[in-house]
């Protein structure tokens, strides 16, 4: 089996800086508890045998548990706590498990959701399929109830429900690619020629989450950005539960206009998730918008945030993806094996 360890090392990278100061290594290991690769979150430390030989010890019986679960395809993402480090174990396809070892003060639930992409990529990975190892910007529901800390006891993580439906609406200027990314998203297609949306359109598409036994439907009204839709738009985004704000990263305009946009969604969803989306990031020579500038609005508006190109596709299905595990996270519970 061959495996792109550049991209792999890279993707660790990034989940390294995700997940900051609490995260003591990481891993990747097959189903008998070898590490393919592996990184610590230390600066100063490198990967050398005797920590992993130290990781690996703590791993390895959890491990043997978790691959009973494998084989009944059961097992998914799970925890494990011990006095000094918190676990949490991701199914990363059919041939490894991707392993986060946290501080005993840590908590599992912001980490989450970095693992459970991370575990995803890392299966695109083995598969050889496109996949970018960039882990995008989330941020934590404070709402959420905390996972219970219990000692030598794996926890299987669960959500209440197989099946959730959500409304989901994009908002952004007319001509950042709304549409466009729906239907990269949605039909795996790329239109050319571009054509203004009028009013609204409805289309459906699900997101898949095996390894927590639950799927999320969005149904998904893409909205007519142009001022003149403006006074009907208030009753299309009304009991909207998800949404999508997108600019254009070549037209700072449609940037400085997010800000309108975010008032007008909450005002009329004012329990609406949302997270932000620059599109257009394939056009490089025309880009107006900094990576660093996106980020900052990100902040300023306490959302996560992504980078898009609808026209290769990269980062659609991370972005969709990303919005419905932060909706379902609300959910997850605990199960203990």
């Amino acid at each position: 089996m061959s495996i792109d360890t550049k991209k792999l090392q890279a993707l660790l990278q990034w989940y390294k800086q995700s997940v900051g100061e609490n995260l003591v290594a990481t891993l990747v290991v097959n189903r008998e508890g070898l590490v393919i690769d592996a990184l610590t979150g230390s600066e100063e430390e490198s990967v050398d045998e005797e920590i992993i030989g130290g990781v690996s010890a703590l791993v390895e019986p959890v491990l043997t548990r978790i691959t009973k679960e494998f084989s009944s395809g059961s097992f998914g993402t799970g925890t494990f706590d011990t006095e000094e480090y918190r676990f949490i174990f991701c199914e990363a396809g059919p041939e490894a498990v991707f392993v986060t070892i946290l501080k005993a003060i840590a908590g599992v639930d912001p980490v989450f959701p970095y693992a459970y992409l991370a575990a995803e990529k890392i299966a695109r990975i083995f598969d050889g399929r496109t996949v970018s190892p960039v882990i995008p910007k989330l941020i934590a529901n404070d709402n959420v109830k905390s996972i219970e800390r219990k000692i030598e006891k794996l926890q299987k993580l669960k959500v209440k429900s197989e099946e959730y439906a959500f409304k989901l609406i994009l908002g952004g200027d007319g001509a950042v690619g709304k549409t466009s990314l729906v239907h990269r998203f949605v039909e795996n297609s790329f239109a050319k020629d571009y054509k203004s949306t009028i009013g609204t359109s409805i289309m459906k598409k699900e997101c898949n989450f095996k390894e927590l036994g639950s799927n999320v439907r969005f149904i998904i009204w893409d909205l007519a950005g142009q001022s003149q839709f403006k006074r009907v738009r208030k009753s299309y985004l009304a009991n909207a539960e998800a949404g999508i704000l997108v600019y254009d990263v070549t037209n700072h305009q449609s940037y400085d206009n997010i800000g309108n946009w975010h008032d007008e969604i909450i005002n009329a969803s004012p329990n609406i998730s949302l997270i932000l989306v620059g599109n257009k990031i394939d056009l490089k020579d025309e880009r107006d918008v900094k990576l660093q500038e996106g980020n900052k609005l990100a902040e300023k508006l306490g959302l996560s945030y992504i980078e898009t190109s609808a026209k290769t596709g990269e980062n659609i299905n991370d972005a969709f993806k990303m919005l419905a595990l932060l909706m379902i996270k609300k959910y997850v519970i605990t199960e203990e094996v």
